[in-house]
């Protein structure tokens, strides 16, 4: 058990309401004091006493002074007897007119504080001689102070006895009437044992609170949290517990939830408690308060504390399960779109491969078929690579394949696509486009590589690169898009044998009579 423990195990409610009773009765003698005057006002009974010890001792000097003229010589004895006679005097002096000493005993100068003229104190007093009915001088007499100025002189005065006396005898004796009578009043005493059990069995913290949040009652598992005795706790203010207080969140400090739910005469459900404890595992707890009443009235709370630190711990660990699950998702969709992306384009243009090219156009010749829109195709080709090849090796030729895809990609439309058919042969598909126009798009983008194509063999300024097209249009008894590239490609041959650089549109009827159309 920690000290503070062992402190409330010390400090019963029934001892703390004796200390409260003995502290009222002391404050009560007192005051009955002040205002009645008994016992007896000290303060005049030393007063009196002060004042026939210094005159007594004057009309004794002032008679050795008068007797003869060697009395001066007397007065050390003299003023040393009366000293000795009365413990309250701690010094005296006798001056004349002119303000000589003509005896002194005792430390005179540090006791004595009064001004030359000023009326005696309680402890600093001064008696006129008058010898021969003419004022002759006087006596300064030092007397002790009325209360003391140490702790030591305080713990000699009967007055700190007496209270002394009162309070630890009427604390013994309070204490033992209120054991009886608390017995009682206890709620430990009030709540009946099975009650007690039953609220015991719970897994869950319990505590009954009163209307103003003192403790009634508090089960096993809430003990087993604070730490504490039942008992113990029996009686406290729950805003005592600094750890439950601190576990709060910061909004639902004031008022506290168990006074809430009693303000509002409805439940606080759910606050969450972090609870953090010296040398132990923090806890997470869910706090519910509902108040308890009796014919629409609120006679207290009841608060309970469910303990969600394994479910919390398991929800936590779920959550990083579920962060590290989406980012391997995350990672597969990514490694996914580099599948995708290597397994659809061509790994040195980036443009469609030719597996991907096929699905594409299979795609967009279905729809023609269906909507009967147009479709065509434009097959291009790379003239004289091979000797572009040989002349610049296979790093020039392949700048010159990327620089054809580039080229080529540009300067189509949205919904239009080329892919790497194979080799330097590239193949474009038209959605929507008549042959007249896909002629068009073929010409301009011929005059756009012969005039820029060269220009990919960055370490050859000035090389001159071109390119064959041909073009073909669906047409009715085509079957597949195969029939439609292979008509395209029938073009292209026509191109490359007519001197290439050069477009060549070709229909069904053009292989019939083998003849091309400009």
């Amino acid at each position: 058990m920690n000290l503070m423990g062992w402190w409330r195990q010390l400090f019963t409610p029934a001892v703390r309401v004796a200390l409260g009773l003995v502290s009222l009765m002391v404050t009560l003698v007192l005051i009955a004091e002040m205002f009645t005057g008994y016992p007896s006002d000290r303060g005049e009974l030393v007063r009196k006493h002060h004042a026939l010890v210094t005159r007594t001792v004057a009309q004794d000097v002032a008679r050795v002074l008068s007797s003869d003229a060697s009395g001066a010589a007397q007065l050390p004895r003299l003023l040393a007897d009366a000293r000795a006679q009365e413990p309250r005097l701690l010094s005296a002096r006798v001056l004349d007119n002119q303000g000589q000493v003509l005896g002194q005993v005792g430390n005179h100068q540090s006791g004595w504080h009064l001004e030359t003229g000023s009326s005696s104190t309680l402890d600093n007093i001064r008696i006129p001689l008058t010898v021969a009915n003419q004022r002759w001088g006087e006596v300064q007499f030092v007397m002790q102070p009325l209360y003391p100025r140490t702790l030591g002189g305080w713990l000699h005065e009967p007055l700190v006895h007496w209270l002394a006396f009162i309070s630890v005898v009427g604390l013994l004796v309070y204490s033992l009437y209120l054991r009886r009578v608390l017995r009682h009043l206890d709620p430990n005493a009030a709540v009946p044992e099975r009650v007690r059990t039953a609220f015991d069995t719970l897994t869950e913290g319990v505590l009954v609170l009163d209307t103003v949040g003192r403790v009634m009652l508090a089960n096993k598992a809430f003990t087993l949290v604070d730490g504490e005795d039942a008992k113990a706790l029996t009686g406290r203010d729950a805003t005592d517990l600094r750890w439950l207080v601190d576990s709060l969140p910061p909004e639902q400090r004031n008022p506290p939830p168990w006074r809430q739910a009693v303000q509002d005469k409805a439940p606080v459900l759910g606050v969450p408690l972090h609870v953090v404890r010296p040398r132990l595992p923090a806890l997470r707890l869910v706090l519910n308060c509902s108040p308890i009443t009796d014919n629409g009235r609120v006679r207290g709370c009841l608060a309970s504390f469910a303990d969600v630190t394994q479910l919390q711990e398991r929800t936590e660990k779920l959550r990083v399960a579920l962060e590290d699950l989406g980012a391997s998702q995350k990672e597969i969709e990514r490694k996914n779109e580099e599948l995708t992306l290597l397994a659809t384009r061509d790994a040195l243009t980036g443009i469609f491969n030719r597996r991907s090219l096929m699905q594409q156009a299979e795609q967009r010749f279905t729809e023609a078929r269906a909507n009967g829109t147009p479709l065509t195709c434009i097959m291009c080709d790379i003239d004289h690579f091979k000797s572009v090849n040989d002349k610049y090796g296979h790093g020039g030729g392949d700048q010159v394949i990327q620089g054809a895809a580039r080229a080529l990609s540009r300067g189509l439309r949205m919904e239009d696509f080329v892919g790497r058919y194979g080799g330097e042969e590239f193949c474009v598909v038209l959605p929507g486009s008549t042959l007249a126009q896909a002629r068009e798009v073929a010409e301009r983008l011929r005059e756009d590589i012969a005039a820029t194509l060269g220009a990919a063999l960055r370490d050859h300024p000035g090389v001159r690169v071109t390119m064959s097209f041909g073009v073909s249009e669906l047409e009715a008894g085509m079957a597949d898009p195969a029939a439609l590239i292979d008509l395209a490609d029938q073009a292209l041959y026509h191109s490359k044998k007519n001197g290439r650089n050069r477009v060549t549109a070709w229909r069904t009827e053009d292989t019939k009579t083998a003849g091309a159309v400009a």
